[in-house]
């Protein structure tokens, strides 16, 4: 019995993820090196009418959105190593693969 073989088309979805992560991943990191900026010029939120609790609750919220942003460009990070880490095992399997009419010696 000859097996039936069809072509399929390569798709579009694999550029599309690597596309969303790779300009995901770049704002996280730009978003990331303004986070660390912030810290070495020392421009944590601070004003000298806050109250401890306020300063507390502003510094909170400033390192947590570093947190935030680390947490996202990781996502984006294993987004493209999961899509190109799939195409290049679709790409070894193909060429593993023997064509057709090859005869082994």
């Amino acid at each position: 019995m000859e097996r039936l073989r069809v072509r399929l088309r390569r798709p579009a979805n694999r550029w599309l993820a690597i596309v969303v992560a790779a300009s995901g991943a770049s704002v996280c990191v730009a978003a990331i090196v303004a986070f660390v900026v912030a810290i070495v010029v020392n421009a944590l939120p601070w004003y000298p009418d806050l109250t401890i609790r306020e300063y507390y609750q502003a510094a909170g919220a400033f390192y947590s959105q570093g947190f935030t942003v680390g947490f996202f460009l990781c996502f984006f990070l294993i987004l493209v190593a999961v899509t190109v880490a799939t195409r290049f095992g679709v790409a070894v399997r193909s060429a593993e693969r023997p064509r057709r009419g090859y005869e082994p010696p």
